[in-house]
């Protein structure tokens, strides 16, 4: 088989975020019909014993430990975002560039004869001038300048704002500059495609192509029989939309919730205090990193996404459709997925419709069995891992043309 170059951020193992899901069913679907020479960071060393889990999809991986995840405190914030205020490049893309990994790229380009290099994560393209005598495919999981900019909207410290500003118009800038170095880019949404063409990319050189989840087992929905409501929030606090998004319904919704028959349960990594105090209420589980998310997906009645800042897709939208889980989101939340309100999810943009959905889901549980049925077809029908790779070989016999 022909071989390509595979550079992403983090080892794609363990499937524990939206990130990872993605980038592991898009090599799982390459692996079909190329040998894959993958290239990554390791959050630190403990986690290059994943690389081994890759082995049998990949043909070789090369692994550099690398703390790029760290806790998202005000005062890290400042000293990150400081060190590259005399750079060229944001500090969200320059943290990406390793000598290390460097050599490594350098020495398996010249040694090996890739078909293509496939890019995973703009972040990555740090490394452009080092593979731009190959073909270059760029997966752009978000706009990522478009959740700067939405994130300077929705944040209320001057300091953030002042840091945030300089840090987007870099990222802007470095992120048109890298879509138009790339020989094609995939996006997820109609929405992050027409971004992206408004940065000068034409229409043939970007594909659509969304999240597709690989499910291991077949799900069943119940409806709650105790007359008790167990909300679920799920993804990694080290992602800014996320915090932001369970702050502002902790502190919007939940009190109109809390003397009811609800309780809710915030898992993902990384859980800084000012989310973990919450579970100073008896009804407030902060769980932190868990091995087994089906677990509370089971558990859970109502998955809630209640996100205000972000680009791209949420992948844990699709995860519930797939798992049969009620979704109620912000549109933002449910942004680049096809959906029907109040048919296979639930749209809320205020705290007064927030309140609105789940309170009603106490007086009609039924309809949320009819809403999981209809989430799970649409799964089916558009984001099932079983239809990735004839949608992915489309789009590289097209770059194979140029």
């Amino acid at each position: 088989m022909k071989k390509i170059l595979f550079l992403t951020n983090l080892i794609p193992y363990p499937l524990d975020n939206g990130g990872k899901i993605k980038s592991h069913n898009i090599i799982k679907a390459l692996s079909q019909k190329y040998d894959i020479d993958l290239m990554c960071f390791s959050n630190n060393e403990s986690d290059k014993k994943y690389a081994q889990k890759m082995l049998g999809i990949v043909k070789n991986i090369h692994v550099i430990p690398k703390t790029l995840i760290r806790s998202t405190s005000f005062k890290n914030f400042i000293k990150d975002y400081s060190k590259s205020l005399f750079s060229l490049y944001p500090y969200s893309i320059n943290k990406y560039y390793d000598n290390r990994f460097k050599e490594e790229l350098v020495r398996k380009l010249t040694k090996d004869d890739y078909e293509f290099v496939y890019v995973d994560h703009l972040p990555m393209m740090v490394y452009f001038k080092y593979i731009k005598n190959h073909k270059v495919i760029l997966d752009q999981h978000n706009v990522e300048s478009l959740i700067f900019k939405r994130m300077i909207i929705n944040d209320n410290n001057i300091f953030k704002k002042i840091l945030g500003s300089i840090e987007y118009i870099k990222l802007l800038n470095f992120e048109k500059k890298s879509i138009l170095q790339s020989n094609h880019v995939i996006c997820l949404s109609e929405d992050d495609k027409k971004v992206l063409s408004s940065f000068g990319l034409s229409n043939e050189k970007v594909s659509v192509l969304p999240i597709h989840i690989d499910l291991e087992k077949n799900y069943n929905y119940k409806v709650s029989k105790d007359g008790k409501i167990n909300l679920l929030f799920l993804g990694s606090m080290s992602w800014y939309p996320n915090q932001h998004g369970i702050k502002w319904f902790m502190e919007n919704v939940w009190p109109k919730l809390k003397d009811k028959n609800f309780n809710i349960y915030i898992v993902g990594s990384n859980p800084p205090e000012v989310i973990k105090k919450y579970q100073n209420d008896k009804n407030v589980f902060v769980t932190g990193y868990v091995d087994d998310v089906d677990m509370y997906i089971e558990k859970c009645d109502v998955s809630i996404v209640p996100l205000f800042v972000g680009s791209g897709q949420r992948v844990k939208i699709i995860e519930s459709f797939g798992k049969k889980i009620p979704v109620i989101s912000t549109a933002i939340g449910a942004e680049g997925i096809k959906y029907s309100d109040r048919e296979d999810i639930m749209i809320a943009d205020n705290k007064e419709e927030f309140i609105a959905e789940i309170i009603n889901i106490l007086k009609k549980p039924f309809k949320l069995q009819i809403i999981s049925e209809k989430a799970y077809e649409n799964f089916k029908e558009n984001y099932s891992a079983q239809i990735l790779p004839s949608k992915l070989e489309a789009i590289i016999n097209d770059l194979k043309k140029d």
